[in-house]
């Protein structure tokens, strides 16, 4: 027996179709109930709609009811917010309606309404106090919509945002958010995660569902999808705007990952691949920058994104909740064990341990087992505590259980970005836990069984109004218990042992000042700094005005605040090489600069752990480079041809060996040395590139498991490829350097993955 339904609905349902939607078929028991479909698809419109609303049952003979909402609840008939549907649901600008939800008024715990910004920056501006917003905010129709059969079976909630208003498509230029709830998940005052002291409360109890949109910059819908919410963060939780972190569960949705390309051209840290899943996500108000820049956090991890160790990806958004307008907010990856599985998808997740620097002297274990804090604080903290680090041996020990590439890359950032609020706090630290327990030199790039260290909330660098200056010594900072600096390092000696007993070793002494040279003459620089500052200040420009009017003007003056980032920007390096001579005048026998000149056609030149190429942030003309060392500590430079020339001698240097590729002087006064390269002989087999079996790293003739462990261990600086052209030979992806991503490379051809080497 065919189902009769109204004409409306059949004419909606061809109109749809021929629009090419789908409808989507849900079975329960012996009903089989369509989702309701919609005529418009969320997004953005520059002019009023009447949105139309389909569904069916079918076979059997039922009839059935669409009930929907537009204040971000769910339907449920009988409801006061739930209207039953009939002919069309008008769509229109909605911009002049009065507020409601941001008008609830939530306080912190313990705000007894008194005046001041309880420490926070000054000016009287309190970051907890509520802030009605100034003026009428704007505002979006979210539409959520059930079809509800005669036998009381449901179709699935569907959700469609829409926003209207004229010139839409250009009013932000950043990603939107659509964040849909029912408000008493947000705001009842007993249950509400907004409200009083329950901002405090943490775990999953206190996770509410949310229905979560995306939408790009042109309107496109990116994604869509329930999930659960929490308040994410420190102190900057009772702030009014709250940091939300979302959770991608089956509970909530089939789909129990967000996979969509949140951060375009953000790889995968384990396979180089664009990344595109998550299990956590954070739309983060810029923690204590909040009444500040708004870009504070999000411009240091985009100035060290290239860098070893772990950082959060970043895309700057605004956010809608039920409707009305939130503000800027900064979409983030969170750090935990699904950190990890994102980065590299073919782990054993039970294996990773995280531990989470916290300062009351104790650590936060996100995941793993007390056995791992345990291993942390007596064979890395109490082992450089209880041995002679200046010796070579128990400095060979300690390499072997921590990462040094990304201990280096980690405190040499914090030290120039000034960053007050860390070390003792605010530090990740994880490793993934090998099958035979212990470190594993020839396992794939950071799954070795080595504690790697992760950079998060950096809020209080770039000379934030009460975090570190442009003149902070950073390096005593990082050394320091006397209680001068703060909670990070006073409260906790732990957070300065490593680090100082460390420094008490040549070799780590001498790699440490060079790795932050190497970063002040490159990813630090001034013209690099100011040019990201430039990129995300631009970007939320469109909006900045509208978020300070949404929170009543917390921001007392952005122009001044982005001012104070490029103050910082100018000034901070000349400060950070004063600490170095201030701190290591034994070693330190002042400033030296190295010109390097090049013929760029022809190679290039890796200084310690840079190339001097333009694939290096912060390198704009690699022919004719300069950077700042240190007389007294000697500087490691290697020449490295491009395909079709070799190495034939340096100019420019003595008591080195001059036809050497690699060489290591110590660099004096105002020297300029330059690698001279010349043309291969075609007819020279031995050196023509057509004879060299790309990915064969011993040179055995065959291309196996051992090439593999080879190039892992030259990578990681143990062993050296016995060939000489190493480039032609080990370059996989054929971008003038051997670093991880061949690595990858070698193992995917091994697998079969890829076909054919090298990608180009």
């Amino acid at each position: 027996m065919k189902k009769i339904v109204s004409g409306l609905v059949i004419s909606a349902m061809l109109l749809f179709s021929m629009m090419g939607y789908m409808f989507d078929v849900k079975v329960y028991g012996q009903t089989e109930i369509m989702n309701p479909v919609f005529s418009h698809e969320g997004g953005f419109y520059s002019s009023p709609f009447t949105l139309e609303i389909a569904s069916m049952v079918a076979p059997n003979n039922l009839n059935y009811t669409i009930y929907y909402t537009t204040d971000g609840s769910e339907p449920s008939p009988g409801s006061s917010s739930t209207n039953e549907y009939s002919n069309g649901i008008q769509i229109t600008d909605r911009s002049q309606d009065p507020n409601v939800f941001s008008m609830i008024e939530y306080q912190p715990p313990g705000y007894d309404g008194g005046g001041g910004d309880w420490g926070f920056g000054g000016g009287g501006f309190n970051p907890d106090a509520w802030r009605e917003p100034d003026g009428l905010v704007f505002k979006s129709t979210p539409v959520r919509a059930v079809a509800v059969a005669s036998d009381g079976t449901t179709s699935d909630i569907i959700t469609h945002t829409y926003f209207v208003d004229p010139n839409m498509s250009s009013r932000y230029r950043l990603p939107v958010i659509s964040v849909t709830t029912d408000a008493d998940s947000f705001f009842h005052e007993e249950t509400g995660i907004f409200m009083g002291h329950n901002v405090e409360s943490r775990g999953i109890e206190w996770e509410r569902p949310v229905h979560v949109e995306l939408f790009e910059e042109d309107g496109t819908l990116g994604l869509a999808q329930n999930a659960g919410a929490r308040v994410h963060g420190g102190h900057t939780r009772n702030f009014q705007q709250k940091t939300l972190r979302l959770y991608a569960r089956r509970d909530y949705d089939d789909q129990h990952w967000f996979e969509y390309e949140f951060f375009p051209g953000y790889e995968q840290t384990g396979t180089g691949e664009q990344m595109d899943r998550h299990k956590r996500l954070i739309l983060r108000n810029s923690g204590n920058d909040w009444k500040e820049s708004m870009i504070r956090d999000g411009l240091m991890q985009t100035l060290m994104m290239h860098m070893s160790h772990d950082l959060q990806g970043l895309r700057q958004s605004v956010v809608f909740i039920n409707g009305e307008f939130w503000g800027i907010a900064n979409i983030r990856e969170r750090f935990c064990h699904r950190y990890v599985q994102s980065h590299f998808p073919d782990i054993d997740n039970d294996r990773v341990a995280m531990l989470d620097v916290k300062p009351t002297q104790e650590f936060e274990i996100d995941s793993g087992s007390q056995a791992d804090l345990d291993d942390y604080v007596n064979n890395v903290i109490r082992y450089v505590e209880r041995n002679d680090m200046s010796r070579s041996e128990p400095y060979e020990t300690i390499k072997e259980r921590i990462d040094i590439e990304t201990f280096l890359d980690h405190y040499t950032s914090q030290i120039y970005l000034s960053n007050t609020d860390w070390h003792g706090n605010n530090k990740v630290i994880w490793r993934y836990n090998t099958e035979s327990g212990s470190y594993e030199p020839d396992a794939p790039y950071a799954l070795d069984g080595r504690w790697r260290f992760a950079i998060k909330d950096t809020d209080f660098g770039f000379d934030l109004s009460y975090g570190g200056d442009v003149d902070t010594d950073m390096i005593r900072h990082a050394t320091s218990t006397d209680g001068g600096f703060g909670h990070s390092s006073a409260t906790w000696p732990d957070s300065a042992a490593l680090f100082d007993n460390l420094l008490h070793n040549q070799e780590f002494r001498f790699d440490f000042i060079n790795r932050l040279s190497d970063h002040l003459n490159t990813a630090f620089t001034p013209e690099r700094a100011n040019n990201v500052i430039d990129e995300l200040s631009g970007n939320i420009s469109y909006a900045i005005d509208e978020h300070n009017a949404r929170w009543n003007h917390i921001i007392q003056n952005w122009n001044e605040e982005i001012s104070i980032l490029r103050n910082f920007a100018d000034n901070r390096v000349p400060h950070v090489r004063q600490h170095v001579q201030h701190n290591f005048g034994n070693d330190v026998n002042g400033e030296a600069t190295i010109n390097v000149s090049t013929d760029r056609s022809r190679g290039f030149v890796r200084v310690n752990s840079i190339d001097i190429n333009e694939s290096t942030p912060g390198v704009y003309d690699s022919s004719s480079w300069s950077g700042v060392y240190f007389d007294g500590v000697p500087i490691t430079v290697t020449a490295v041809p491009e395909e079709g020339y070799e190495f034939e001698r340096w100019e420019g240097v003595s008591g080195v060996n001059q036809e050497s590729e690699t060489i290591t002087f110590n660099p004096q006064n105002n020297m300029t040395i330059s690698p001279v390269f010349t043309e291969k002989s075609i007819d020279d087999d031995e050196d023509d590139d057509s004879s060299v079996l790309v990915g064969d790293i011993n040179g055995d003739g065959i291309i196996d498991s051992t090439d593999y462990v080879l190039l892992s261990r030259y990578i990681l600086d143990i062993s050296d490829i016995p060939v000489d052209n190493k480039l032609a030979v080990a370059d996989l992806n054929s971008d003038g350097v051997i670093d991880s991503t061949d690595c990858v490379i070698l193992q995917r051809y091994l697998l079969d993955t890829i076909q054919e080497l090298p990608l180009r």
